[in-house]
């Protein structure tokens, strides 16, 4: 079997011995950790030491010993357990060394419970029913995995002053400047003004009607970041699109063909030009990975199993993930005694959990999560005037933590009719408008200092483009203030990108 009674015995010497550090290992060492097949004499000794210590007393030997005896427990070969506590309290322990050795102990515990989960496994493989479906089959082994396994890091999961490493976290960040924080985005203006919207353990929710491109802006930029820092995607659909009909979107988002013509077949009947557009696609998307997944009517747990599933075993331990959910909706829980606000509610925390704080690498998150929600009514933009839009944290729909849990919210919707006559088609058919930023770029300004146009003072925003699936940034609302001055033209960055280029894939 999987033990050291060794180690086992050095851990409990040095808890009589050091009985003040206990605090240290008690937040992923139990009684449980202690093999016990044989012999409980050890679980025994650590329970009576974790009673005294949590009950104010002094650890002595003489006094475990005396309680263990009152216990009325016996063990093997007639062993008296006075002289084996009288022992471990004589045995040789370096100050110091309880966090090791309890981690070194936690290894063999770990072992063994993946060793007795694999065995449970293997028993229920065998009793579960034939006409258990392939995600029944997968979600009864994961329960059974996972409730053995802990997968937080090890002495991490403990409250931490603050202060305590900030002069040498802050010299060494001195020492080592970082550029950039997450992964960047496609837009220049975005990444100067809010950062990166793809921050590890961070949710950016987009809000929009429906229609949009709620679905297209997130899939336009997890993508763009997929290729620039090759890593992969997983993308959630909640049982809105079919993997054939975002092929076909993103086909014709990279080739600059119309949707249709991709679509139908017909591309191959429109031209040699448009043929070899197309096919241009192939070798751009070589190295991409963009996996799919059907969520419809899955519950959140289900769902979180299945990204835990697929980092682990695709990804890996350690390396980093974009996860893409489309979109925050209902789900199967609703109407089990849970109105529609607590269900979903409930899903944003669970996710924001699941990659805050149990996939984790060196105590660090490292995927990201980008997703949508619709906005209510109050975000209609159809036949309105600009003064009659409201653009601000009111127009999310659902629940109001979806705003708490996010670090990054932005409203995406149309321009309405007399927007584009006053500031002209060059500045794009949509306005991505941030309401929330917990984290913000080198640009500051641009995110908190209001905009002057005429005699009015506006929120700035981020001018977009959208084209046959493809999403390209024209500046923002200060570029269109100088334009209208006639002070200043746009930004050659922005200018560039203004006009979908489908050879920077």
């Amino acid at each position: 079997m999987i033990y050291n009674f060794e180690i086992e015995k050095q851990l409990l010497a040095g808890l009589i011995k050091e009985s003040q550090n206990f605090s240290q290992i008690s937040n992923f060492i139990d009684a449980s950790d202690f093999y016990s097949e044989q012999s409980n004499l050890h679980s025994a000794i650590f329970t009576i030491i974790k009673q005294a210590i949590d009950a104010g007393d002094e650890v002595d030997e003489i006094i475990i010993a005396q309680r263990i005896n009152s216990i009325g427990l016996s063990f093997e070969d007639n062993l008296n357990p006075s002289d084996y506590i009288k022992s471990l309290a004589l045995r040789k322990v370096p100050s110091g060394n309880l966090v090791k050795t309890a981690k070194e102990l936690k290894k063999f515990s770990i072992r063994r419970e993946i060793f007795n989960s694999s065995q449970e496994m293997g028993k229920a493989m065998k009793s579960i029913a034939p006409e258990s479906s392939y995600q029944q089959i997968v979600e009864c082994a994961d329960a059974i995995y996972n409730s053995k396994i802990n997968l937080y890091e090890i002495g991490k999961d403990i409250p931490e002053n603050i202060y305590a490493d900030m002069e040498n976290i802050i010299e060494e960040r001195g020492n080592n400047p970082i550029t950039e924080f997450g992964i960047m985005g496609p837009h220049p203006k975005v990444n100067e003004i809010y950062g990166s919207l793809l921050r590890p353990g961070n949710i950016t929710v987009i809000v929009a009607r429906s229609g949009v491109g709620k679905t297209q802006f997130c899939m336009h930029y997890a993508t763009r970041v997929s290729e620039k820092y090759n890593v992969p995607v997983l993308h959630f659909d909640n049982g809105e699109m079919s993997k054939e009909e975002l092929v076909m979107r993103q086909c014709a988002a990279l080739s600059g063909v119309p949707m249709h013509l991709i679509e139908s077949g017909n591309w191959r009947r429109a031209g040699q030009d448009v043929v070899d557009k197309v096919r241009s696609v192939w070798g751009k998307i070589k190295n991409l990975q963009f996996y799919y997944y059907n969520v419809g009517g899955m519950d959140v747990d289900s769902m979180i199993e299945t990204l835990k599933r697929f980092y682990y075993s695709k990804v890996g331990r350690g390396n980093q993930m974009i996860f893409s959910f489309d979109y925050i909706k209902t789900t199967s829980e609703s109407g089990a005694g849970k109105s529609e606000w607590q269900t979903v509610g409930e899903m944003v925390d669970k996710f924001k959990k699941c990659i805050q704080k149990e996939i984790l690498e060196d105590g660090n998150p490292v995927i990201p999560m980008i997703t949508s929600v619709q906005s209510n009514r109050s975000g209609i933009t159809n036949n309105r005037m600009a003064a009659n839009v409201i653009d601000d944290e009111s127009v999310v729909s659902l629940s109001d933590r979806i705003t708490q849990f996010c670090s990054h919210m932005f409203i995406l919707r149309n321009k309405t009719a007399d927007e584009i006559q006053t500031e002209g088609v060059r500045f794009g058919t949509h306005k991505l408008i941030n309401v929330k930023a917990r984290h913000l770029g080198k640009d500051i300004a641009g995110a908190v200092e209001p905009v002057r146009i005429g005699d009015n003072l506006r929120k700035n925003f981020i001018n977009l483009e959208f084209a046959n699936f493809n999403i390209s940034e024209c500046g923002d609302l200060r570029d269109i203030a100088r334009t209208l001055e006639g002070n200043e033209e746009l930004d050659d960055a922005d200018d560039n990108d203004q006009i979908p280029n489908f050879d920077r894939f």
